[in-house]
């Protein structure tokens, strides 16, 4: 029996993407206006009438008060004011969707009676479910089916494309779409697909590199017409307001070209002649943000507990994952060759069609829709669902792979709903009726091979391109996990963590506990002594628990531990004496529910940072509490802002309000009051560029400690060095520094400063970096300047090809430079004596760009970043020597006064595990277990560690001994 027609709908934040399939016809996208690609903006005008697509675009840049470009980012909302008008968000996504039921009611397909599949972020909860229903039944699609898009995408990557994944292999979803990035692991169980761990950020996406280029663009269009500039940045009149949307098409267009060529024009309106954009300019100006969303997916494996090397495949879908620039950075730091869809837009529909045909027409999320209990960590016990009927319907026709992946049989049981599985049963193609025209399929690759895309004259799936392997050698530890994917699918288990070899070969372990001497996972000494964890003590003393389901961190101050725990419309903090035994000292409630909380303590103050707080229209937000009994001082928002360094209880802080109010202040923060402002240079910077720096000091014998204390750079991990009052001003713009002081604003010199705003800092006396590319004429050189008159001191010019990734202090008079070479395995980082500019010695790394180093007490730890930790950590001297390295790769996470706690997994028992070590001896306690799931948040203050883990626990460890 032919299959039913079917629609399925991929409602994203930018841009929406429909898929049917017809009775006995391959399935096929959805055309408006001639593209695939339907603009999820909604415009309402003077009489309310509504207007979507291209339409409310055009419509929308005369009378941007009337348009909303992103609906779905609104979702938590509840109403939107567009012009006079107030609508409800359900009211706007169904305009969206209402336009869908249209074309596809011209395609021949009935979403009322013939069913609706329609596709949402994993992490979306029930409220946002029925937002997206309600929508979807007054647009009139009548009763849909949801699917997580995670899985759509995986679904596709499995069934269409034919990826081969083994039982407990894993898969990367990659979404980098118009506003949004999200990213997701999944891995295919017995039963179907699971989804791990979800993340994402929601202000990256192709909309944000488009704003970066057009900055770029407008600032060298404002060297020829400064009039021009103003106008198009700032629109006065409806034809400025034309212009200045003509000239972000422009700019997008030109983006999308440099996907295939490496130079593009773009025409500016007011000039006659075009500028001209090159692939150099686009990869430069978009690496950082591309980097923020390789750190992120970084996060979410790690959050997982999937080794990069281990994915068996990686999937880019989103309009903005086609920049060439997005699948090699990935590759370069995952090792993971991506696979790139020639539309990649549309795996995500697809994949749902397939899907939700196969698997029958339960909501994956929705127990109630399924009719079957759902297993779960809160109900281990429940039920298996029911085998699926003997005959289910066929699903489109994607053709088969030809080495099917293990997949269950027709026997096997469905995932029910609520756990997130996806059902992935072999696909065969149904068979068409004689005289059945075939559908047109879309060009293939001509490198198309078996098992990645559909062959010449297959069914209408999107082609796809493979990046080739890099030439440089594997890494060891990538390489073993890689072979523990292996064994996965044969056993069909998967040993989380680094520590399954010992495992596998029965090497005995004590299977440590608190205070124990090491087991199984604890990496120990691999060099430097040859311990384990340590013969010392680490015991657990007391543990803080709260009601609240949100984000949650911990700190301790003045021998006080300090908790936040957020949800129910507010932040929860306490503060309870670290040694335990007694009531919480108070208990405040603060006005905010963010996504993220921060916890930082500055002399007799607690700040409270929430990042995206629901309650304040998703702003980042601000509260200062007394630490002695929890008052609130202030609360106001916070945003765009980064603190500099901490003198007395004042912050100066960085204001980075998009490109025209960059600023630095000093702020009172008993108060919230402003003691100074320093307007900034007009300019965009991207993430990982600032314009000041604090003249950051190294306290020794001979050196004593700036009156300033530096925030730390990872949550846990505490900066040994110290801020002089002098701060430095970079004009990025005229490439001229500033000296200030930064307890009065008084100027203290200035003169030309010609460094990258990404890569330099301040350290002693000196402004040290890259050498901007007008001064370097295009060769990487290590420079630096003497503070407060920026005269050249001393340059390192590199080799041409070599290019320095970040810089960085790395002892009493050292700076180091990640540099990265053309050469295969040649990255390395070197030192280099800042009184003379002559190198001291270098360290052979794997990829410059992922080396993080910071001073503890008297050595250099040194290991991989960005995150909140340092993973694979080494010991070393000031002269580069080696002093000790560790087993299993565990992460450094807290550090504080020579001292560093570690964190690992222990495969054997199934607990992450943390100790505390003396960086300068080697001295160590035994391990602690905190649970299953990676710790939320880690600190380290004198004898205490705390430890807030996943299910909203924060347990207070004592360091009773080293040894």
């Amino acid at each position: 029996m032919a299959n039913p027609a079917r629609l399925a709908v991929d409602l994203g934040t930018t841009h929406t993407v429909a898929v049917v399939h017809r009775v006995d016809q391959q399935p096929r996208s959805l055309l408006f206006d001639g593209s695939p690609l339907l603009a999820s903006g909604v415009f309402v005008d003077v009489v309310g009438t509504v207007h979507t697509g291209r339409d409310a675009t055009r419509l929308g840049a005369a009378e941007p008060e009337r348009f909303e470009p992103h609906p779905k980012r609104r979702i938590d909302e509840g109403w939107v004011l567009l012009g006079e008008a107030e609508l409800a968000v359900t009211a706007l996504l169904a305009a969206v969707l209402r336009r869908v039921v249209e074309e596809a009611r011209h395609a021949g397909v009935e979403p009322a009676t013939d069913g609706t599949i329609l596709t949402c972020p994993a992490d979306w909860g029930q409220p946002r479910r029925e937002v997206l229903r309600e929508a979807a039944r007054l647009a009139g699609l009548g009763q849909v089916q949801l699917v997580d898009e995670p899985i759509a995408a995986a679904t596709y990557c499995v069934q269409v494309l034919g990826q081969q994944v083994p039982v407990g292999g894993h898969l990367g979803i990659f979404d980098l779409g118009g506003g949004t990035l999200d990213v997701a692991v999944v891995r295919r169980e017995a039963v179907g697909l699971r989804v791990l761990a979800t993340g994402g950020l929601d202000d990256l996406g192709g909309l944000d590199i488009d704003e970066a280029l057009v900055a770029h663009l407008g600032q060298l269009a404002g060297i020829r017409d400064a009039d021009l500039w103003q106008r198009l940045r700032e629109p006065q009149t409806a034809a400025d307001r034309r212009d200045r949307q003509s000239f972000w098409t422009e700019v997008r267009s030109a983006k999308e070209m440099l996907s295939r060529t490496t130079v593009a024009p773009a025409h500016i309106p007011g000039l006659d002649e075009p500028m001209h954009l090159t692939r150099e300019e686009l990869d430069r100006i978009a690496s950082p943000l591309v980097a923020r969303g390789v750190d992120e997916i970084r996060r979410v494996l790690q959050r997982a507990g999937v080794a990069p090397g281990s994915l068996a495949g990686l999937l880019l879908v989103g309009g903005a994952s086609r920049m060439p620039l997005v699948a090699t950075r990935l590759h370069a730091r995952l090792g993971v060759a991506p696979s790139v869809p020639e539309q990649p837009e549309l795996p995500v529909a697809y994949g749902a069609l397939v899907y939700a045909t196969a698997a029958g027409t339960a909501d994956v999320r929705d127990p109630a829709i399924a009719g079957t209990p759902s297993p779960s960590p809160a109900n281990p016990s429940s039920p298996p669902p029911p085998a699926p009927p003997p005959s289910p319907p066929a699903p489109p026709a994607p053709p088969p792979p030809p080495s099917p992946s293990p997949s269950p049989s027709p026997s096997s049981p469905v995932s029910p709903a609520g756990a997130t599985f996806a059902p992935a049963p072999p696909m065969s193609p149904a068979p068409a009726p004689a005289g059945t025209p075939a559908a047109t399929p879309p060009p293939v690759s001509p490198g198309w091979s078996p098992g990645f895309g559909p062959p010449p004259g297959g069914p209408a799936f999107p082609p796809i391109k493979t990046i080739a392997p890099p030439r440089r050698p594997v890494r060891r530890a990538v390489t073993v996990v890689v072979l523990l994917a292996v064994l996965a699918g044969c056993v069909g288990a998967v040993v989380k963590g680094g520590q399954w070899v010992t495992d596998a070969l029965g090497e005995g372990s004590t299977g440590s506990g608190t205070g124990g001497s090491g087991g199984l996972g604890i990496g120990g000494d691999a060099k430097g002594g040859g311990q384990r964890s340590g013969q010392g003590k680490l015991d657990q003393i007391t543990e803080i628990t709260s009601s609240q389901a949100g984000a949650t961190t911990t700190t301790i101050a003045d021998g006080h531990v300090v908790t936040a725990y957020a949800g129910n419309g507010i932040t929860q903090v306490m503060s309870q004496l670290a040694g335990g035994g007694q009531a919480p000292r108070w208990t405040t409630n603060v006005r905010m529910e963010p996504t993220e909380v921060r916890l930082t303590p500055v002399a007799d103050l607690i700040i409270v940072d929430g990042e995206r707080s629901v309650t304040h229209d998703s702003r980042d937000i601000r509260a200062v509490l007394s630490a002695a009994d929890g008052k609130v001082l202030w609360q106001k928002p916070w945003e765009d802002r980064v603190d500099i360094a901490y003198y007395g209880t004042d912050v100066v802080t960085e204001v980075r309000d998009g490109i025209y109010d960059n600023a630095a202040e000093r702020v009172d923060l008993r108060t919230g009051k402003r003691k100074w402002h320093r307007p900034g240079n007009d300019d965009l910077l991207t993430p990982g560029e600032h314009r000041l720096a604090a003249m950051r000091i190294l306290p020794s014998a001979d050196t004593p400690a700036g009156p300033g204390l530096l925030p730390t750079a990872k949550s846990g991990i505490r900066e040994t060095m110290t801020a002089s009052d002098t701060m430095v001003e970079l004009n990025t713009d005229k490439q001229v520094g500033y000296a200030f002081d930064a307890r009065t604003n008084a100027r203290l010199g200035t003169g030309k400063l010609p460094l990258e705003a990404a890569v330099w800092v301040g350290f002693d006396k000196l402004a040290i970096g890259k050498q901007h590319r007008s001064a370097s004429g295009g060769r990487a050189v290590l420079a630096a300047y003497a503070v407060p008159h920026f005269k050249p001191a001393w340059s390192l010019p590199l080799t041409a090809g070599f290019d320095i990734e970040d810089v960085a202090v790395c002892g009493p008079r050292l700076v180091c430079a990640a540099i990265d070479t053309p050469q295969d395995d040649g990255d390395y980082t070197v030192a280099v004596d800042i009184d003379t500019g002559k190198e001291s010695w270098r360290v052979k790394v794997d990829w410059s760009d992922q080396e993080t180093w910071q001073v503890n007490g008297g050595v250099l730890l040194f290991g991989e970043g960005p995150f909140d930790s340092i993973r694979d950590p080494k010991v070393l001297d000031f002269t580069g020597k080696e002093l000790r390295s560790f087993a299993n790769s565990p992460s450094i996470v807290a550090t504080a006064a020579g001292r560093m706690v570690l964190a690992n997994y222990d495969g054997r028992n199934s607990q992450w595990q943390v100790w505390v070590l003396e960086a300068a001896t080697g001295k160590a306690t035994g391990a602690a277990n905190v649970g299953a799931d990676l710790p939320e948040a880690v600190y380290l203050d004198g004898d205490f560690v705390t430890v807030t883990t996943k299910d909203r626990r924060t347990l207070v460890l004592k360091i009773g001994s080293l040894a």
